[in-house]
């Protein structure tokens, strides 16, 4: 496999498609996930109208940070 592949492969790996995969990641329920999205408190990101994504490397930064705040 070239790295072109292994980076493509290893940038799908860290993606979470939806908010329920990003509450399942987080270990919260599909509400709190869609109140911590909607409050702006969680990093993400919107394709398109409907569609929210997010990095699990993000979101593990963004955990840390706040719990060493």
């Amino acid at each position: 496999m070239s790295n072109a592949a292994v980076e493509v492969q290893q940038f799908t790996d860290d993606l979470l498609w939806g908010t329920q995969a990003i509450a399942d990641y987080l270990g919260k329920s599909l509400t709190e996930t869609q109140y911590l999205v909607r409050i702006k408190a969680i990093p993400v990101g919107r394709l398109g109208p409907k569609t929210i994504i997010a990095s699990k490397r993000r979101l593990q930064k963004h955990i840390s940070d706040k719990c060493a705040a």
